[in-house]
């Protein structure tokens, strides 16, 4: 009987351990499905598709420019497309007076249709004409005693470009050519023209001086300012004592030339800053370039159409992203997938051959995730034209099923 007690006690020893052991599974058993489900879901990075950049069209032409001087050429959104030869501080020569005019026009604004302020002529700015005449200067006729508007007297300034004009100018809306001059040369340091400096508001000193590309700069904003962009583009004007005049500028009005200014000096050679209008697949684009020291006005003219000519035949309108187009796609580890579109589409004028800089900036997701959730931005930038877009989901994502939150392993946090 002694025997049977210990090997009942034995058996329930046993039968207590199996219990416990099973418990003790069980319990782990429980707390592993417990924690498989509920244990954060991974995040999910994107796949992004466009690259950092890319070319857009044909390899441009070579721009026809000339066998001297100096150039540059621009597209007004796209920066400067080309140069030629030094561009550095050479003589403005006439040219200078479109800073003339800008601060003239800054300092005594006037609206299109307003003829302003009358401005007298006195006997020194009478005697001004003669002797400035008689030395074979550019000038606009004066008498004692008459009055110009002020709109009237930049038309003789940008027109035929007067020297006594600029000087009159000067001196009537600063008090003295010197104090104007300063304020020609507090603009262009405003406007980071590194390379010019006025002596005078003629141009006339060779120590006026600026590059091309700097021409150009000044140019894109003086044409802003609607009175100078309508006086620069009139081939003639009707003023008073000179009666018809006409513009230095010969090729106003053709190939698209909307002006701006000439300047031609035996320390300058010839110059032309230009701006014309063309058109690229039925979209309008403005063109800027600015020629320096060239023997003649009409090399300078010459050079000029053949430019506009080029860059014009070298503009496209282009797609540059439309909304059918995948920029990146999340992928989760249980198979659900949604992919990264833009909802607009961006279509520029580019020149050919110039690199189209694209930056997708797309956030980590967890599900679940609605289809036109906002994940990030897409950044496009071409010359000087920049756009940043919202990009959202086109499917949702949903959470996995219960099956793979069981059996995922610790490999998803990869994904985290």
């Amino acid at each position: 009987m002694k025997g049977l007690a210990v090997r009942l006690k034995g058996q329930q020893r046993r039968n207590l351990a199996i219990t416990l052991a099973l418990a003790l599974a069980l319990a782990l058993l429980i707390g592993i499905i417990a924690f498989q489900l509920l244990r954060p879901l991974p995040a999910i990075a994107a796949t992004t598709f466009l690259p950092a950049t890319s070319r857009i069209g044909a390899i441009p032409p070579a721009l026809p420019w000339p066998t001297t001087g100096s150039g540059a050429v621009a597209v007004a959104g796209l920066g400067t497309i080309g140069t030629h030869g030094p561009q550095t501080s050479l003589p403005l020569a006439s040219t200078a007076k479109v800073m003339t005019a800008l601060v003239v026009l800054a300092d005594h604004p006037l609206r299109p249709t307003e003829q302003g302020p009358m401005i007298p002529v006195s006997a020194a700015d009478a005697a001004t004409y003669v002797a400035e005449k008689d030395q074979g200067q550019s000038v606009f006729p004066v008498a004692a005693g008459e009055k110009l508007s002020e709109y009237q007297a930049l038309q003789a300034l940008l027109v035929p470009s007067g020297n006594n004009i600029a000087e009159l100018l000067a001196a009537w809306d600063a008090g003295s050519v010197a104090a104007f001059v300063d304020e020609m040369n507090a603009r262009a340091a405003a406007l980071q023209l590194v390379h010019t400096s006025y002596v005078d508001a003629t141009g006339l000193s060779p120590q006026s001086v600026g590059s091309p590309e700097d021409l150009i700069a000044l140019a894109q904003v003086a044409l802003r300012d609607p009175v100078f962009a309508e006086i620069v583009a009139q081939p003639e004007a009707t003023l008073p004592i000179a009666g018809r005049v006409f513009n230095v500028d010969a090729v106003v009005g053709e190939d698209g030339i909307v002006g701006v200014k000439t300047g031609s000096s035996g320390a300058a050679g010839a110059c032309f800053v230009f701006a014309a209008d063309v058109r690229a697949d039925g979209q309008s684009a403005r063109l800027f370039g600015a020629i320096m020291g060239l023997p003649t006005l009409d090399d300078v003219f010459s050079s000029t159409k053949s430019l506009v000519q080029a860059v014009g035949s070298a503009l496209h309108f282009r797609s540059i992203l439309s909304t059918n187009q995948l920029i990146a796609e999340y992928a989760a580890p249980w198979g659900e997938t949604a992919t990264v579109f833009s909802d607009q589409d961006v279509n520029w004028v580019a020149y050919d051959g110039m690199v189209v800089r694209q930056r997708t900036d797309v956030k980590m997701v967890k599900a679940p995730l609605p289809s036109g959730s906002r994940v990030g931005t897409l950044t496009l930038q071409l010359g000087e034209q920049r756009v940043q877009l919202p990009l959202k989901t086109t499917e949702p994502i949903f959470e996995p099923d219960t099956f793979w939150r069981l059996t995922r392993v610790r490999i998803d946090r990869l994904f985290q």
